[in-house]
C-alpha cells in the first residue's frame, strides 16, 4: 500500500505526464485553461511552489516531491523512493497518517491532516497536509495532489495565545479569591459604569446578594444616604465621580440601609481605571464598615469630654482648698509672736500659693492637664518677687522666646524650684543693697529644657554645694530635682550667682 510521502512499486520512475506512469505516453502535455504547458514550463510552476508539494499516482504512489520537500528533510528522491518517506514521520503519529491516507484511496475523499515532519535539523515541526483527487471525464481519479504546509509559527502563535489567555484566566481567577478574601469590600465597573465584579464583603455591607445595574442606580436600589440621612445624590456618590468625571475620591462617607432595617455608616475610596493607552476602562470602588469605629470615637469622643469637666471641677475645687489653706496659714502667721515661727508659716504660704495659681491657671484654661510655662512661670516670677521686695529695689526680667508646655506631673516641681530659687535669691543675695537685678530664662535645645535664673548680687559662699545644703529651700529643690531627673548646675560669673536647670522634655 502507498502512503502520502511514498509508493510501493519501485521499478516505476516518476514521471511529470499527466497520466499514471505506467499510462505508456510519457511527456503528454498538460493543457492548461488557456493555453497548453510543456514538461518544462510544468517543472517550474511546481518547483516554485512556496511549500512542500508532491504526486502520487491513483493508487497512492508517490512518484515525485518537489525540491522544497528534500530541501527541508535533508533527504534524496532514492531515499524518498518505496516507503521512504516514513522515515521523516513521528513514528506515534505515522499509523494515524497511514490508515487515514489509505481510506482516502479507498473512498476517494481529500485527505487533511496535521502532523509533524523531522526538518535536515532533526526538529519536527507540524504540517498542515492537504491531498486532493484529480478526476477523468469519466470521474476516475489519476493523480493525486499533496501539499504540506508548515505551521510551526502558527502552532506556537496559538499556544502562546492559549497560554496567554490560560494565564489571563489564572490571573481573573486569584485576582476574584484575593478580593473575595478583603475584609473591605470592592466594587468594579466598566467603562459604561455597570457593575462587573462586587466581592463578599461588598455584597455583606449592603446586605444584598447579587449586586447590579449601573451606577445611574447604584444609589437608589441599594438605599444609600447621606451621612445626615437625607438620601444620597447619584452625582455625588463617589462610583459616580469615579465613572463620569475620571475623578479620584478618598475617604467618602455615606450611609447603606439594608433591606432588614439595619444602617452601616460606609468609608470608601474610588478612582477610575486606565488601560494602557490612557483610555478609560472603568473605576473600581472600595468600602469598608466605620459604624464601629465611629461608634467608638463617639463614646470617646464623650468620654474624653466628661474627663475634662471632671478635671475642671476638681482643679476649681482644689484652688478654693488651697486659698482656704493660704488663708488659714497666713492668719496663723499674723497671730504668730514668734519671728522664726512667722517666717516658717510664710515660706509654707507661698509654697502653698504656687500649687494653687498651678491649678488656678489649669481651671482657667482649655487643657486641664498641661501647662504653657512661659506665661505660668511668668506670672510666678513676678508676683513672687514683689512679694519679697517691699521695697521695690530689685529689677525682674523674664525671657521664654519659646513655647514650652508641659504637663502637670512635671509642671508642678518645676515651678515649686523656681519659686524657692527665687525666693532664696531675693533674701539673701541683695543683703545691705538698695538695687539689683534678677534675671529669669527658659530656652530649649533639643530634647532639654534649660531654666537660668541669674542675680548681679553678692554671690554664693565659696564652695557651695546645693546638694549638700542643709537649709529647708535647697533640700526641697534638690529633691524635686532628682524627681524631674534634671540637673542643676552653678554656671560661674562675674559678679552675682546664677542657677541653671536642665529638664527632659516631655517625650
Amino acid at each position: 500500500m502507498d502512503g502520502p510521502a511514498g509508493g510501493g512499486d519501485d521499478s516505476v520512475a516518476p514521471s511529470w505526464e499527466t497520466g499514471s506512469a505506467a499510462d505508456g505516453e510519457p511527456g503528454k502535455r498538460v493543457q492548461g485553461a488557456n493555453s497548453p504547458i510543456d514538461d518544462a514550463e510544468f517543472r517550474r510552476l511546481a518547483e516554485a511552489i512556496p511549500t512542500l508539494c508532491w504526486m502520487a499516482d491513483a493508487d497512492g504512489y508517490i512518484f515525485w516531491f518537489n525540491q522544497r520537500w528534500h530541501d527541508y528533510c535533508g533527504t534524496t528522491p532514492e531515499e524518498m523512493a518505496g516507503w521512504g518517506w516514513q522515515s521523516v514521520h513521528d513514528p506515534e503519529r505515522l499509523p494515524e497518517v497511514v490508515e487515514k491516507w489509505t481510506a482516502s484511496i479507498a473512498s476517494g475523499d481529500p485527505f487533511e491532516l496535521v502532523f509533524p515532519l523531522r526538518g535536515a535539523d532533526g526538529v519536527f515541526r507540524p504540517f498542515l497536509t492537504r491531498i486532493s483527487p484529480a478526476r477523468d471525464t469519466d470521474g476516475w481519479i489519476t493523480r493525486w495532489y499533496g501539499v504540506n504546509t508548515d505551521i510551526s509559527a502558527q502552532v506556537e502563535a496559538e499556544t502562546r495565545l492559549r497560554e496567554a489567555n490560560e494565564m489571563l484566566q489564572n490571573i481573573a481567577a486569584e485576582r476574584e479569591a484575593i478580593l473575595g478574601q478583603l475584609g473591605e469590600g470592592v466594587i468594579v465597573t466598566g467603562p459604561d459604569g455597570r457593575i462587573r465584579f462586587v466581592n463578599d464583603a461588598a455584597t455583606r455591607l449592603h446586605g444584598v446578594s447579587g449586586l447590579g445595574g449601573s451606577v445611574d442606580d447604584y444609589g437608589e436600589a441599594y438605599s444609600l444616604f447621606a451621612e445626615d440621612g437625607t438620601p444620597h445624590p447619584i452625582d455625588t456618590l463617589p462610583l459616580t465621580r469615579a465613572v463620569r468625571d475620571r475623578e479620584t475620591v478618598v475617604d467618602a462617607r455615606w450611609r447603606i440601609r439594608r433591606p432588614d432595617g439595619s444602617e452601616v455608616l460606609a468609608i470608601g475610596n474610588a478612582r477610575p481605571v486606565k488601560g494602557p493607552g490612557d483610555e478609560p476602562i472603568g473605576a473600581v470602588l472600595t468600602i469598608r464598615d466605620d459604624t464601629q469605629r465611629y461608634a467608638t470615637e463617639k463614646a470617646l469622643a464623650a468620654a474624653l469630654q466628661a474627663k475634662e469637666m471632671l478635671l475642671y471641677e476638681v482643679n476649681h475645687r482644689v484652688t478654693n482648698s488651697l486659698q482656704l489653706v493660704t488663708s488659714v496659714l497666713t492668719l496663723q502667721a499674723s497671730k504668730s509672736e514668734s519671728p522664726m515661727l512667722r517666717q516658717s508659716l510664710q515660706d509654707a504660704c507661698a509654697r502653698v500659693a504656687v500649687v494653687a495659681r498651678m491649678h488656678r491657671q489649669l481651671y482657667a484654661s482649655d487643657q486641664h492637664n498641661r501647662v504653657d510655662l512661659a506665661d505660668y512661670l511668668r506670672e510666678l516670677a513676678v508676683d513672687t518677687v514683689a512679694a519679697l521686695d517691699s521695697g521695690n529695689r530689685l529689677t525682674l526680667t523674664v525671657t521664654c522666646p519659646d513655647a514650652v508646655v508641659l504637663g502637670i506631673d512635671r509642671a508642678m516641681p518645676l515651678a515649686m524650684i523656681v519659686n524657692e530659687l527665687l525666693t532664696n535669691v531675693v533674701k539673701y543675695a541683695f543683703v545691705d543693697r538698695a538695687a539689683g537685678t534678677i534675671a529669669l530664662s527658659i530656652t530649649t535645645t533639643g530634647d532639654t529644657i534649660a531654666l537660668l535664673i541669674e542675680d548681679d548680687g553678692c554671690g554664693l559662699p565659696e564652695g557651695f554645694d546645693p546638694s549638700a545644703s542643709t537649709g529647708l529651700g535647697m533640700r526641697i529643690i534638690a529633691a524635686l530635682t532628682r524627681q524631674l531627673g534634671a540637673t542643676l548646675t552653678l554656671p560661674p560669673r562675674a559678679r552675682g550667682a546664677a542657677f541653671l536647670l536642665a529638664i527632659p522634655a516631655d517625650a
